[in-house]
């Protein structure tokens, strides 16, 4: 593959003039036909060019101040350690055989880039910064979606409220880096212990929740081992405690399974309910 260099578009008709051409548009409606522009359309867009031009290999290489050098390939096939160290991280549009116009490719490179920004930006929208989990603002809207699930079909979930133990002490006495770390490993512990359809947030400072989908009060026990398991070395810096509360059994309003279960939960640790 030859990379894009910019700069060298001789077939381009102007500054001025828009340089997307009519498959590309068309692709953008179709994808947002059936999702909002993400991921998905890089892969779609690249996936249409490869088509257009009967092209043996396609990459978009972008770039993101998060995250740096970011590759997609056509088919979603996966970028070889030898692929990744022939193309570089230059931003562009990378054609085997190299017959693509460059006005097509920089149009097709924009493109993606602006999808993928999009698609980072509703994921930060939607996650805690710190550990990569659903924010409270996320987590609220699936309690509300599950609560109205079971209150209409009866579909049973647990709510499973969590925090650390001796969170502030270890912070005062150890400082935030150390603290935000063990927040990272908890939250990373919480992801690798959910199943799949399953939701895990930080809601608060050390606070954290997790909606157990199809799962009754009694089956938080296997969420809580898997927990205890994923957290590892951490395990000897923070304990912590869950309380829950499982709807239709206790309740189907969000609010009264937060009370529930934020009472059980400090019922556990020898505290008065707050």
């Amino acid at each position: 593959m030859t990379p894009l260099l910019e700069g060298e578009s001789e077939d381009a008709t102007g500054p001025d003039q828009l340089q997307y051409e009519p498959w590309l548009f068309q692709t953008m409606l179709d994808e947002l036909s059936v999702s909002e522009l993400g991921i998905g359309f890089i892969y779609s867009v690249l996936d249409v060019l490869v088509k257009r031009y009967a092209l043996n290999d396609a990459v978009v290489i972008l770039s993101h101040e998060s995250f740096g050098a970011q590759m997609f390939r056509a088919g979603g096939q996966a970028i070889s350690v030898d692929l990744a160290s022939r193309l570089g991280t230059a931003p562009g549009v990378y054609c085997e055989p190299d017959i693509v116009p460059n006005v097509e490719r920089d149009a097709v490179r924009t493109a993606c880039q602006l999808s993928l920004s999009l698609h980072l930006a509703r994921f930060s929208a939607a996650h805690d910064a710190l550990t990569n989990i659903a924010n409270r603002r996320t987590f609220d809207s699936a309690l509300q979606a599950s609560c109205v699930r079971s209150s209409r079909y009866g579909w049973a979930f647990t709510l499973v409220l969590a925090d650390l133990n001796g969170f502030k002490a270890i912070n005062d006495s150890l400082g935030h880096a150390i603290g935000d770390d063990l927040l990272r490993q908890f939250g990373l512990a919480m992801r690798r212990s959910v199943r799949s359809g399953d939701v895990a947030a930080r809601i608060g400072g050390d606070e954290f929740a997790v909606i157990l989908s199809n799962a009754d009060g009694h089956d938080s026990s296997g969420f809580t081992d898997r927990l205890r398991s994923h957290l590892g070395s951490a395990r000897e810096l923070v304990g912590f405690s869950i309380g829950t509360a499982s709807s239709p059994r206790d309740s189907t309003d969000p609010a009264e399974l937060f009370r529930i279960a934020d009472a059980r939960l400090y019922e556990k640790k020898g505290l008065n309910h707050r």
